[in-house]
């Protein structure tokens, strides 16, 4: 089969997909990692089928964050009993804020992954596949809790020789949690049956329900950028914010510059969740307590320099 007819494939696939209500953006480009990728279907064509094919439409980049006012209602809301949602999905969501991590690294913890107030993610799980050394507050450390295996372990553990092993959460139960509470159980249900193509049933059209959180629909990745916004504010530097968050970085930087940084994503981390508190408490930033109390003084000197006023 020759280029042209995978290409052609492959737009019929697309008029198909694009009809689907609501689909994600970034199709083509999910598409263009399938064919093109060992782990895809590299190992079956030889050439990728994708590379010359132009999106239907521009994709923009996500800029949903939450506000001060959204960060509030949503902390109430994943403590309130009204929500549909397992206790370790909330916790789940609320790490995510707190950490600023992606949230498939977060649904996937493992105990063994944590020594003291560090949080290890190996490069097996990361984007950039490097791995990355996240610090805890106390609060990241209180929603983790002392469980021993996976932090948020899924419900439905995998059957392997008829014994029963644990396995994580999966990154796409968290958004589907968010839209169950948002947009109801009733859009769940259409979506699904959507998806199931002939097979398909009729929805009866229904009221929406109750947007149980009381803000507009976002997803997991949205609270990353809104903990990345809000330590914008508290004015620390892009270089140690990309460091926080794990991107990529340049090449020569990456392979010369083998610094940890630790000592600069603790403060920033911690910055994060003073800054949090005091959204979540309604109190001022100078009401809250210090979780840097007792620490040597040379320390907070070093801090200052990224924290204060650019």
């Amino acid at each position: 089969m020759k280029k042209a007819h995978f290409r052609g494939l492959f737009f019929i696939w697309m008029s198909v997909v694009m009809k689907v209500d609501d689909y994600p953006d970034g199709i083509l480009t999910t598409v263009r990692h399938i064919t093109g990728t060992k782990k895809g279907l590299r190992f079956i064509i030889e050439l990728n089928p994708c590379t010359a094919v132009k999106p239907l439409a521009k994709e923009e980049p996500r800029e949903r964050k939450l506000d001060e006012e959204e960060i509030k209602t949503l902390w109430d809301a994943l403590d309130s009993p009204t929500l549909v949602m397992s206790p370790e999905i909330r916790r789940a969501l609320k790490l995510i804020l707190v950490t600023a991590q992606r949230p498939g690294e977060v649904a996937g913890m493992h105990s063994g992954e944590i020594r003291d107030e560090w949080w290890t993610i190996p490069s097996s799980r990361t984007k950039n596949h490097r791995e990355h050394r996240v610090y805890l507050t106390p609060t990241a450390r209180e929603l983790i809790g002392k469980k021993k295996g996976y932090i948020f372990p899924s419900p439905r553990p995998k059957i392997v020789d008829e014994k029963e092993i644990e396995v994580p959460i999966d990154e796409k139960s968290l958004a589907c949690a968010l839209r169950r509470n948002v947009k109801g159980q009733a859009y769940l249900k259409k979506r699904t049956a959507t998806k199931r193509g002939p097979y398909k049933k009729k929805v009866a059209a229904t009221p929406p329900e109750k947007n149980r959180i009381g803000i507009e629909p976002f997803t997991p990745h949205d609270l990353r950028r809104t903990a990345t916004t809000l330590m914008a504010k508290a004015k620390v530097l892009r270089e140690y914010r990309e460091r926080v968050l794990n991107h990529t970085l340049e090449k020569l930087d990456a392979t010369y510059n083998q610094h940890d940084y630790d000592e600069v994503k603790q403060a920033a981390l911690e910055t994060l969740e003073r800054k949090l508190l005091a959204i979540v408490t309604g109190e001022c930033k100078d009401n809250v307590v210090p979780i840097t109390a007792g620490r040597k003084s040379s320390i907070m000197a070093k801090r200052s320099l990224f924290i204060s006023m650019v």
